[in-house]
């Protein structure tokens, strides 16, 4: 009976595993790191899709775990060409991550914008300090950051104070939405090298932010990952204070932004795109 219940709960936990089951029995499981151990991820009709898969990565583990999946999907592209040169044998592919088709904004819809400037998530420590600068300078600038207060986090305003918690994932957008500026910055950065090894993936906050119809500042290196997500079309790379205070005040005095290259851009990254992607990795099967 205690090996029908151990079956029975690993049962349950490919279920909850299988968000997506493309076709050919395989179905999709999210990693947000690599497994040392043989479990459901790493089965003949598993595809593992690595959300962190960082420099540090023990490679001869990785492919030893892995050695029965048919295809693994990495999201980053820096992580697909180093494993590439380091001749993983493992059938891997770039599988970025996206944005739910839920957040598509409304032909024409104009979101209202209540605050100049949001810090939302991770906040890059260069981009901080500058902004302490900034607002030093203009008292008068709204800034939301997060903060804790009385033992639970939320966004607090340096006019108003604490604003909400906005705790829910429809309350976050709806924040990103009724902000004007917000940053953005890639982890592999300004400090961030011991966590990724380096490597500086695009996250999904970026597409948030172009959905939610932000202007957008911030920090991030040049390369494969970057250029795929056409971050310098969008978001200026800031090397100073003199231009990050220059674009701040050219930002609170802009009324709209690029609708179009945002809608450009986000329309290559939504989800849907992906679960297209998907299949048709799936369809080059054996």
């Amino acid at each position: 009976m205690a090996g029908a219940g151990v079956l029975h709960r690993a049962s349950n936990l490919v279920e909850m595993a299988n968000v997506f089951r493309p076709s050919k029995g395989y179905y999709l499981v999210f990693e947000m790191g690599v497994n040392t151990e043989p479990n459901f991820s790493t089965s003949a009709k598993a595809i593992p899709s690595f959300i962190d898969l960082w420099k540090q990565t023990d490679l001869a583990a990785f492919q030893r775990t892995y050695q029965d999946c048919p295809l693994v999907l990495i999201s980053s592209l820096e992580a697909v060409a180093y494993l590439k040169e380091r001749g993983c044998r493992l059938n891997i592919a770039h599988f970025p991550l996206s944005l739910s088709d839920r957040y598509k904004a409304e032909p024409g819809r104009v979101y209202t914008k209540k605050y100049d400037v949001v810090l939302a998530g991770r906040t890059n420590p260069v981009l901080s300090a500058y902004l302490q600068e900034f607002s030093d300078k203009h008292p008068t600038v709204e800034i939301l950051c997060q903060k804790e207060v009385d033992g639970v986090f939320c966004y607090v305003s340096n006019l108003r104070g604490k604003v909400g918690e906005f705790k829910t994932r429809e309350e976050y957008i709806e924040l990103l939405r009724a902000s004007k500026i917000s940053f953005y910055s890639t982890p592999g950065i300004d400090g961030g090298e011991k966590r990724t090894g380096g490597f500086n993936p695009v996250t999904p906050r970026y597409l948030e932010l172009l959905s939610a119809q932000c202007l957008v500042l911030g920090k991030y290196p040049d390369n494969e990952e970057t250029r795929f997500y056409q971050l310098s079309e969008v978001c200026p790379n800031i090397g100073s204070y003199a231009q990050f205070e220059a674009l701040m005040l050219r930002y609170l005095r802009q009324s709209t932004v690029p609708f179009e290259l945002y809608e450009s851009i986000l329309q290559k990254h939504y989800t849907s795109c992906r679960a297209a992607l998907l299949q048709e990795l799936v369809h080059q099967l054996n």
